[in-house]
């Protein structure tokens, strides 16, 4: 039996080099994830496939399809990373968290990352659910910003200590979200809004019942860019 899906997604093809006035509008998943990249890259920004970062093959297997989006959730790389090349970074979190003991994800988690310099990079494929959020990914997507976006006392652990410790001798700098990482993560969100009826926003640690270092990412410099882009989109908090 052939399978048949509804979406909003709307794709304009160049003819020629010119963007013609006709919309051609879409009922298909595969083609809405190419609308998506093609809105993205239309609006100025970069945007890279997951084959062009040598992701590895999925689970496919295991993989679960998930569609009606209305929540997104931003993480950050977490407190180990930094700003620094995005394909090698995503390479790490994919085979670390494909190969986690007992909770081994069936891809990388995210369907998006963006990198400090504001290329957007395509994680798991928008046609799945993610493995993102604990116990709360149906209908949410996965943004995740490669950058460590924690202030250096967060976690409470040696970690922390450490970071702290350096910070007090001028070793350690707090990061901050760079500005064209900012710009694009909040031109993608209004992007995903175009295609999907998104109505919350949240930073990973927002939704409830999360654990470990679900409690601390986006980390609270990250956690305050969600604050303001909320007030910006006009989208409301999880829960």
């Amino acid at each position: 039996m052939t399978k048949t899906y509804e979406t909003k997604a709307q794709l304009v093809q160049a003819v020629n080099g010119t963007i013609p006035t006709t919309v051609i509008t879409i009922n298909d998943r595969a083609a809405t994830r190419e609308a998506i990249i093609t809105a993205t890259r239309r609006k100025g920004m970069d945007f890279v496939p997951r084959s062009d970062w040598a992701a590895h093959k999925n689970r496919s297997d295991k993989m679960v399809d998930d569609w009606n989006y209305t929540q997104i959730a931003i993480h950050h790389a977490g407190r180990s990373f930094s700003c620094g090349p995005a394909a090698l970074q995503l390479q790490q979190i994919q085979e670390m968290q494909m190969d986690k003991p007992k909770a081994a994800a069936d891809d990388i988690g995210y369907h998006y990352a963006i990198d400090c310099f504001g290329t957007v990079y395509e994680g798991r494929d928008i046609r799945f659910k993610g493995e993102h959020v604990h116990k709360y990914n149906t209908g949410v997507i996965g943004i995740v910003l490669l950058e460590n976006l924690t202030t250096p006392e967060e976690g409470g652990d040696t970690v922390a200590k450490a970071r702290t410790a350096l910070e007090a001798i001028g070793m350690n700098q707090t990061p901050s979200v760079p500005a064209a990482q900012g710009e694009t993560l909040e031109k993608f969100v209004s992007i995903l809004k175009q295609y999907f009826n998104i109505a919350k926003l949240g930073g990973h640690r927002e939704f409830p019942g999360q654990l470990g270092e679900g409690k601390i990412c986006p980390g609270n410099i990250g956690l305050a860019f969600v604050h303001t882009l909320r007030a910006k989109t006009g989208l409301a908090a999880p829960g």
